[in-house]
């Protein structure tokens, strides 16, 4: 089994966190009870410290290929902001822009995928990153729409790894 876990809940939200790299609310954050044989994680803050709250004593591999996508110049911003200072690109498709000095959507699923390409594939695996990283996981594994893709904060979506 592979389990797809959002890091806790940002210390920053309501503005755009990609490659931003803030600390966790201040929130209480238990440990899981999954047996799990691998913890991997992103190397950004949030997610890293949720992986050691909730696999405490674990050893916790970084992937930095886990990053959430970079948004560049929307980093920290609010969407209304965005679509003030960028109508146009604002008003296209998320999965075909590329926000200014950020990461194109091509670029950053061919990043993940490697990520998914090198995990284990026996055993149990924890994953424990962002949303958007979570979502292109989620689509390789079960082929769903990436646009439909929700995941709350601490949420852990468990998926069969497929041979």
């Amino acid at each position: 089994m592979i389990h797809l876990i959002r890091h806790a809940r940002p210390s920053v939200t309501g503005v755009l966190l990609g490659w931003a790299d803030v600390p966790l609310a201040d929130v209480d954050v238990s440990p899981f009870t999954i047996d799990v044989q691998y913890v991997i994680t992103s190397p950004l803050l949030r997610a890293r410290r949720t992986a050691e709250l909730i696999f405490p004593g674990r050893q916790v591999d970084i992937v930095p290929a886990l990053m959430e996508r970079g948004l560049g110049d929307w980093e920290n911003l609010r969407w209304s902001e965005v679509e003030a200072k960028w109508p146009d690109l604002a008003a296209k498709d998320w999965f075909s822009v590329t926000p200014p000095n950020g990461e194109s959507w091509g670029i950053f699923e061919d990043r993940v995928r490697t990520a998914w390409l090198s995990m284990p594939k026996c055993g149990n695996v924890a994953v424990v990153a962002h949303a958007g990283v979570n979502a292109l996981l989620h689509h390789f594994i079960t082929r769903s729409d990436v646009a439909t893709f929700h995941q709350d904060y601490l949420e852990t979506i468990s998926l069969a790894i497929p041979n």
